[in-house]
C-alpha cells in the first residue's frame, strides 16, 4: 500500500438516480447528493482522490423493456421479473432471434450466482442523455475539489456491455465477457489508499455490489473501509437494514457526511 491515504468513491450520483425527474428516482437520492455536494466542499481536502462511476447504458440492453417482447409484440413493463423459465418456454423472447444466445448466457451466469431472475428496469442512464450525466449540485462540487486540490477526478464507466446486468463497478453479473471481468486496474488504484469511503446510489444494488466485489476479491484487506450512510438510499421495496447487516459482516463501517 502506498503512502495515499483516504479516496472517496462515489457510485452513479447521476440525474436518472438522483433527480426526481429521472427515470429510475431513487426515493432520498435527491436528499443524498445534497448532502454529499456539502461534506465535499466542507471536507474535500481530506480526500487525495475522488472516483465516480456512471452508469452507462444503450437502450437495447437486455434489462430495458426494448430487447423482450411477448407472443403479442408487446414489450415487458419496467419492473418485470424475467426467469430463466419465462425465457426458455418462449413467454418473453428477444427482440432479434440473434440475442437468445445472449440472454442464454446471462441466464445461465444468474444460476451459477443464485439470482432468480433478471430484472427489467425503466430505460435508464442511456448515454449521451440528461438522465446520464452527474447531478447537481455534485457536479459543481467535483469541479470545486477538483480547482482546490488541483487533481483529476476519476471515472469509472459500467454497464456498456448492452448483455448483461452489472451491478457492480468492478465486474458483470455474467463476468465470462472482457469488459465485464473483474477490474483488476482499478482495485489497484482503490488499494493504493489506506481509507475508502463510498457513497451514493443505490445502498441496496450497486453501492452494495461494489463494496462486497472489492472486500470478496482478495480479502482479508488491510484497509478500512467505510459506507457515508446518509449519503446513500435503496430503490424502494429494498431492504435498508439488509444491505447494512451484509456490509457490517464483511467489515464494512458506517458515517455520516457530517
Amino acid at each position: 500500500m502506498g503512502e495515499r491515504s483516504h479516496a472517496l468513491v462515489i457510485i452513479d450520483p447521476q440525474n436518472d438516480f438522483c433527480d426526481r425527474k429521472g427515470s429510475l428516482y431513487v426515493d432520498g437520492a435527491e436528499d443524498d447528493i445534497v448532502r454529499l455536494a456539502e461534506h465535499i466542499e466542507i471536507f474535500g481536502g481530506a480526500y487525495t482522490g475522488v472516483f465516480v462511476s456512471l452508469d452507462s447504458h444503450d437502450a437495447m440492453a437486455i434489462f430495458h423493456p426494448k430487447f423482450w417482447t411477448d407472443a403479442s409484440r408487446s414489450n415487458p413493463a419496467p419492473y418485470t421479473a424475467i426467469s430463466a423459465s419465462d425465457f426458455a418456454s418462449g413467454r418473453w423472447w428477444p427482440v432479434r432471434t440473434v440475442y437468445a444466445q445472449h440472454a442464454d448466457r446471462m441466464f445461465a451466469a444468474m444460476e451459477k450466482k443464485n439470482i432468480p431472475s433478471l430484472m427489467i428496469w425503466p430505460e435508464h442512464c442511456v448515454v449521451s442523455t440528461w438522465g446520464h450525466g452527474i447531478a447537481e449540485p455534485l457536479a459543481r462540487a467535483l469541479a470545486s475539489w477538483r480547482e482546490k486540490t488541483r487533481v483529476a477526478v476519476r471515472y469509472v464507466f459500467k454497464g456498456e456491455n448492452p448483455y448483461t446486468e452489472m451491478f457492480s463497478i468492478f465486474e458483470g453479473i455474467d463476468d465470462s465477457w472482457p469488459d465485464t471481468a473483474f477490474n483488476e486496474d482499478l482495485y489497484s488504484r482503490l488499494a493504493e489508499f489506506k481509507t475508502l469511503t463510498f457513497a451514493g446510489e443505490a445502498l441496496s444494488h450497486c453501492v452494495e455490489a461494489s463494496v462486497t466485489s472489492y472486500i470478496s476479491r482478495y480479502a482479508p484487506l488491510r484497509q478500512k473501509i467505510c459506507v457515508m450512510s446518509d449519503c446513500t438510499s435503496c430503490v424502494p421495496g429494498f431492504d435498508r437494514k439488509a444491505s447494512e447487516e451484509r456490509l457490517s459482516r464483511l467489515g464494512v463501517e458506517f458515517g455520516l457526511s457530517r
